[in-house]
């Protein structure tokens, strides 16, 4: 089971961690650069520093250099190195390098005007970095103007001088360790802070889901209260628990229907139940009774007869609440209206039925319609007087079939009794005192409409008068 706490906080640590460490990175990458650049450009200037010391006069080289303004060239305690050649030969060196047995820096091949850097390892063994450059020693201005050439025509005769300068760099490789050791440190530092700021952050962030957890795990279809307050909620977790709590309201509606329902099934059935129970025991209690035991037979089939109806009824609601795709085909209205009429008009009431056109022709399922239709039928002929007509009135509309089914209520009814004509069992009288209604035929029929994406609508005029209204697909 994935966990969001440990997976937001898990991607969440490890991408800014491999940001910050990509950043650490690059920054430690671009100090160490700095630093050996800086290293170098100190090398070149003291090159530049020295270069500037070395003098042509047009007669002889000479190196104007003096050892207690450098003494790094003169003594053993952390020693630098240089040394000039010029034809080919050792102009001069600094005493440093006189300490070793090696007393030369190596030679390498250059241009005229440029340098070269390079690690190399120093007399004295430690790792050290070289710069070796050539260049032409500088002429005086005084001594060109007196010989009339320019320094161009001078520069012509001039030898070229080699000059190599050579300092430990284990200075440099310690800052850019110290650097690398602080980059190490901080990259560990933060990746850990992440972890724990991230961990933090999450976890409040989570916090309400899991109070809004807490707070529906305390609402049940029983309690007063019956909802989750969305009062203190994020709105990101509002529309959840809108949709939460409108799921408890339509289960909570659905709870007490069910027990509604349980508990006139059970009066339903507790009614012929009782009553069997006491033609038994009057039978059993007065054997010889002729009068008695000639009624037994018919009573108990009327009462069964009843427990019967009541328990098709219910299996029928219950058949058309399931979830089974009903199938379906194409049917003719009117002869599926002849053969419902004609089955349920046994008084032979006059029923008016009016179709918009002789043959409309919907594509439904059969059983659905004509229970519908069958139950409709048989509550308008039922529940108005005799003298009275019932009107049928069948027509097309947006392409829709609209269905009315009208008849005479003679009895007491209001809009609240409307409202509840299609909930199982319900029957306006209350006492329960008919033999033959028991308050599912409405149920049935609302339960197949909706299997049908049927609309089924009731209403009320002045007149007493009930329509009942369908507009099927």
């Amino acid at each position: 089971m994935t966990s969001i706490k440990k997976k937001l906080s898990r991607y969440l640590s490890i991408t800014i961690s491999i940001l910050l460490v990509a950043i650490l990175l690059v920054t430690d990458i671009s100090v160490d650069k700095w630093i050996s650049n800086e290293f170098d450009r100190a090398m070149i200037n003291k090159v530049g520093l020295l270069e500037t010391l070395v003098e042509e006069n047009g007669a002889e080289v000479e190196f104007d250099f003096a050892g207690e303004f450098m003494p790094e060239f003169e003594g053993e305690e952390n020693p630098e190195y240089f040394q000039l050649w010029y034809n080919d030969e050792v102009f001069e060196r600094s005493d440093t390098l006189e300490l070793f047995d090696i007393k030369d820096l190596p030679r390498l091949d250059v241009k005229l005007d440029s340098f070269i850097i390079q690690d190399i390892i120093l007399p004295d063994g430690r790792d050290g970095r070289m710069l070796y450059s050539k260049f032409l020693p500088q002429v005086d201005s005084d001594i060109r103007e007196a010989l009339g050439v320019t320094r161009e025509e001078f520069a012509k005769n001039q030898k070229p001088m080699e000059f190599a300068y050579a300092l430990s760099k284990e200075e440099l490789n310690y800052i850019l360790w110290f650097v690398d050791v602080i980059f190490v440190l901080a990259s560990i530092i933060a990746v850990l802070t992440v972890q724990k700021i991230v961990s933090l952050v999450v976890v409040r962030s989570l916090k309400p889901i899991d109070e809004f957890a807490k707070e529906l795990s305390t609402v049940t279809l029983t309690s007063d209260s019956a909802h989750v307050s969305v009062d203190k909620l994020p709105k990101e977790l509002i529309p959840i628990a809108r949709a939460t709590n409108q799921f408890i309201e339509d289960n909570r509606k659905l709870y007490k229907r069910e027990q509604r329902v349980t508990s006139d099934i059970a009066h339903e059935l507790k009614t012929p139940i009782t009553e069997l129970l006491s033609l038994s025991e009057v039978a059993l209690k007065f054997p010889h009774e002729n009068q008695i035991a000639d009624n037994l037979a018919s009573d108990v089939k009327d009462i069964s007869t009843r427990l019967k109806s009541i328990v098709n009824g219910i299996l029928l609601l219950q058949k058309s609440d399931s979830d089974r795709v009903l199938p379906t085909a194409d049917v003719e209205l009117k002869t599926i209206f002849n053969n419902v009429i004609r089955y349920e008009n046994n008084a032979n009431r006059t029923i008016n039925i009016n179709f918009e056109s002789s043959s409309i022709k919907i594509t439904t399922n059969k059983f659905a319609l004509e229970t519908i239709l069958s139950n409709l039928i048989n509550n308008a002929l039922y529940y108005s007087p005799e003298n009275t007509v019932v009107d049928i009135a069948v027509k097309t509309k947006d392409r829709k079939v609209h269905i009315e089914i009208t008849n005479t209520y003679e009895g007491d009814c209001c809009e609240d009794d409307l409202n509840q004509f299609f909930e199982p069992l319900w029957q306006k009288d209350e006492s329960r005192t008919s033999s033959e209604r028991f308050g599912l035929g409405l149920a049935i029929v609302k339960s197949y409409c909706e299997k049908l994406n049927a609309v089924i609508s009731v209403s009320l005029d002045n007149l007493n008068h009930i329509t009942f209204k369908i507009v099927m697909p």
